[in-house]
């Protein structure tokens, strides 16, 4: 976390705890098809792209090897802007959500802890 997220949450301790909630958490692991689901995707939809092709100019599917290799190298590329794309949206999103949430601070109130044994009610069984 970077000092200047240390510094707005020590100076608005009443919304600490939603600032909180912004922080990612550091054991989270996603796997490794999140991870590499836009790679996985654009990869795939080249190549397939160059089957169809080849298919559809009655070539056998392993013709133009370059034309695959290229949609490979193409296919990792976009997905790497998409990535970078989509990571800036959700930082863009985040800072906002911090900004909003330190100029309205009275509009997160600190949630009152409540236990289950307040929440039942009594169970009474119909027979």
């Amino acid at each position: 976390m970077s000092k200047h997220h240390e510094r707005e949450i020590s100076e608005h301790p009443e919304v600490q705890w939603a600032l909180e909630l912004l922080k990612p958490d550091p054991t989270y692991y996603a796997g490794p098809l999140k991870n590499y689901a836009a790679e996985m995707g654009c990869i795939g939809l080249g190549s397939a792209a160059v089957a169809a092709s080849n298919h559809m100019l009655n070539l056998p599917l392993n013709a133009g090897l370059h034309k695959y290799a290229a949609a490979v190298v193409i296919g990792y590329g976009i997905a790497q802007l998409v990535n970078k794309v989509v990571d800036n949206h959700k930082a863009e999103r985040d800072t906002r959500l911090r900004d909003y949430i330190i100029r309205h601070p009275e509009l997160f109130p600190e949630p009152e802890r409540v236990k289950y044994k307040e929440i039942l009610q009594p169970w009474i069984p119909l027979r």
